[in-house]
């Protein structure tokens, strides 16, 4: 049986959204024996070019994803989690998907985002949806794993459209 799973940007602060952001907190809390924030704050994503994605399976929220700007032409992918028991049927996969579209949409031209050691099928992931490794490029604890992906160069949608007007 497959499963249908939508990712869409929705209000950081909603029930369904305040909910899996502490479900991953305390998982991450738990296994780096640290509060599980990373330094993520719902303000993060409430300013221009930012979003937060929730997943969901017809329409039960079973996962979410965050886009945080680090500078004009890079953004953060914080906040990435899949429920437990909705894990390995593409929640991940979706949810990244959205990411990449919405950062390509606002412009920037590469993602990066870190995760931890005790993370190795986070990791697996963004290595099969074509993230590579880079040097860490936030914080001082030395046992993160950082990576990129880099987006297609593409015409900005002004500038595109100029072009197809003339």
């Amino acid at each position: 049986m497959t499963v249908t799973v939508t990712a869409r940007a929705e209000d950081v602060r909603s029930a369904d959204s305040q909910q899996l952001i502490r479900e991953l907190s305390e998982q991450l809390g738990a296994l780096y024996e640290s509060d599980g924030t990373a330094g993520f704050q719902p303000s993060d994503v409430e300013v221009p070019r930012a979003a937060f994605v929730v997943a969901r399976i017809e329409g039960f929220p079973v996962g979410c994803g965050a886009l945080r700007p680090l500078s004009e032409e890079s953004v953060e992918v914080k906040r990435m989690y899949t429920r437990e028991s909705f894990r390995r049927q593409g929640v991940g996969r979706a949810i990244l998907a959205e990411l990449e579209r919405l950062a390509g949409e606002f412009g920037y031209r590469s993602l990066k985002l870190q995760t931890g050691p005790k993370q190795p099928e986070a990791a697996a992931l963004y290595e099969r949806v074509g993230y590579y490794r880079i040097p860490i490029f936030s914080g001082t604890w030395d046992q993160v794993l950082a990576y990129q992906k880099d987006l297609p160069s593409r015409l900005h949608s002004n500038e595109e459209k100029l072009l197809h007007n003339q």
